[in-house]
């Protein structure tokens, strides 16, 4: 996965996680929400009734942003920090909400 969404791009970093299976690189600092969306992705979690959903408040109030987090489910993208290393997942296009353990 490439970053094309940054406005400024960074020139080099020696930090990466992993998102659904690649390597993206990521800027200390920068949470997980701002890493998905540099690579594009937006719709990272499903809802009853199998509805897609991404960041909406983007400051942890309405938890439409979670994610799995070196296995632990239901993390705020918007309120982490990424760490190099970091194993991120989203549910995929076509899972279902068991995928990720999403919340209500």
């Amino acid at each position: 996965m490439h970053r094309t969404e940054d406005v400024h791009p960074p020139q080099r970093s020696d930090c990466t996680v992993v998102i659904d299976g690649c390597e993206v690189p990521c800027l200390p600092g920068e949470t997980v929400l701002h890493t998905l969306l540099s690579v594009g992705k937006v719709s990272i979690a499903r809802r009853k009734g199998d509805v897609e959903s991404g960041a909406y408040c983007g400051m942890g109030v309405c938890y439409c942003c979670t994610v799995r987090i070196d296995g632990v489910p239901n993390q705020r993208a918007c309120q982490l920090p990424v760490r190099p290393g970091m194993r991120i997942e989203t549910v995929p296009a076509g899972g279902s909400i068991t995928d990720l353990d999403a919340l209500p």
